[in-house]
């Protein structure tokens, strides 16, 4: 049984693209972060797990807030960096990517971040 086997989930990964954004009237410059509609890595095998043991979340009207720390295992050699976008194809959920770490060369560990509110069910 080789490690093939361990990625039972699917994602897609948005390269994050910055580009500078200055309001004008002597305001410091900074980036505003944005992501093409189409993925640069579609239906890739992954495996998503939690590394938090307390998520946070803020009760608030229309729709909750979940703030909480999760991890994705991705195959070696997959092209992603800090802050692209991963969405996770079971729910529909979309992460921004942490520091990717190669793990021995047998897959690549990212921890993932959940920055936007999510629908009530």
């Amino acid at each position: 049984m080789g490690i093939e086997h361990f990625f039972r989930h699917t994602c897609n990964i948005f390269p994050a693209k910055s580009t500078p954004y200055s309001p004008n009237y002597g305001l410091p410059t900074g980036d505003v972060v944005s992501y093409d509609k189409t993925p640069t890595v579609e239906d890739c095998p992954c495996f998503f797990g939690s590394i938090n043991t307390s998520p946070k979340i803020v009760l608030s009207e229309p729709i909750n807030i979940y703030d909480g720390y999760d991890e994705v295992s991705l195959p070696a050699n997959t092209q992603i960096k800090k802050g692209d976008k991963v969405v996770d194809l079971r729910f529909n959920l979309e992460y921004t990517a942490g520091f990717p770490e190669d793990i021995r060369g047998k897959y690549v560990s990212v921890p993932l971040h959940r920055k936007a509110s999510q629908e009530r069910l």
